[in-house]
C-alpha cells in the first residue's frame, strides 16, 4: 500500500501527510471508503517539570473540562478501576515490578451546535505513559487511541518556547492521537473539532503546569 505525502510547515493542519518537524497531522487509510477519514497527529514537546508533575496533570481526567481544548465535560468512572502488576526493565537495572491502573472515563467534545461524547478505556503507567483507546461500538470512531509518553530530558534538550528555561527536572512530554470516524458524515462534522483540539492540546496542558506548579512553588 502507497502512501503520498505532501509537506507542510511546521504546526500547518495536513490531510494527506506530515508537517514537518515535531507535530503533523497523517491521513491514514482505513476503512473502505475512497475518502479516507483516517487521521493522526503527533507532537513532542519540552516541559520544565518532572514526569510526575506531568503524568500527575494528564492522569486528573475529571478536570479535563476546566483546560483541554474542546472538552465541555469530563469524568472518570471510578467504581471501574482495577490495578495490575506489571514487570519491566531499565538499561543497567533489574528487572522490577511496578503497578498498572486501568479505568474507564467519559469525555463530552465540541462546541455548538456540534457535539459528541465518548467513553475510553485508560491505561496509566506512572510515570512513564497514558494510554486511552475508545470503547468500540456505538460511537462517532470505529478506532481512536491517544498515547502519552513521559521521559527525562536530557541536559541538552531545549523547551518549545525560547521563554522556557529547562530546569534540570525536565520532561520529554510525546503526544500523539490516531482516530477514525465512523462514517463520513462524522468525518466532515466532527474533523474541525478534533483537528483544533489535537493542535492546541499540548501547548493547554504546558500552560496548565504552568498554572499548578509554578504557583505552588511560591
Amino acid at each position: 500500500m502507497n502512501l503520498a505525502f505532501r509537506w507542510r510547515r511546521p504546526g500547518t493542519l495536513i490531510r494527506q501527510g506530515r508537517a514537518a518537524g515535531k507535530r503533523g497531522f497523517l491521513t491514514l487509510p482505513f476503512g473502505s471508503s475512497k475518502q479516507p477519514t483516517g487521521q493522526k497527529f503527533q507532537e513532542t514537546q519540552i516541559f520544565p517539570y518532572s514526569r510526575e508533575q506531568v503524568f500527575d496533570l494528564v492522569a486528573d481526567i475529571d478536570r479535563y473540562s476546566e483546560f483541554v481544548p474542546m472538552c465541555t465535560e469530563s469524568r472518570v468512572f471510578h467504581n471501574t478501576r482495577r490495578v495490575e502488576q506489571i514487570g519491566f526493565k531499565q538499561a543497567g537495572q533489574d528487572p522490577a515490578v511496578t503497578d498498572r491502573h486501568v479505568v474507564q472515563a467519559e469525555l463530552a467534545v465540541g462546541y455548538p451546535p456540534f457535539r459528541e461524547r465518548y467513553t475510553s478505556d485508560v491505561v496509566l503507567e506512572r510515570p512513564w505513559r497514558i494510554v486511552a483507546t475508545a470503547v468500540p461500538g456505538g460511537g462517532i470512531f470505529t478506532h481512536m487511541r491517544t498515547i502519552w509518553e513521559f521521559a527525562k530530558a536530557g541536559s541538552s534538550a531545549r523547551p518549545h518556547s525560547p521563554f522556557i528555561q529547562t530546569a534540570s527536572d525536565s520532561t520529554r512530554v510525546s503526544f500523539s492521537i490516531e482516530y477514525e470516524f465512523a462514517s463520513p458524515l462524522h468525518a466532515q462534522a466532527a474533523s474541525l473539532v478534533f483537528d483544533t483540539m489535537a493542535q492546541k492540546n499540548m501547548a493547554a496542558y504546558l500552560a496548565r503546569c504552568h498554572l499548578l506548579y509554578k504557583t505552588a512553588k511560591r
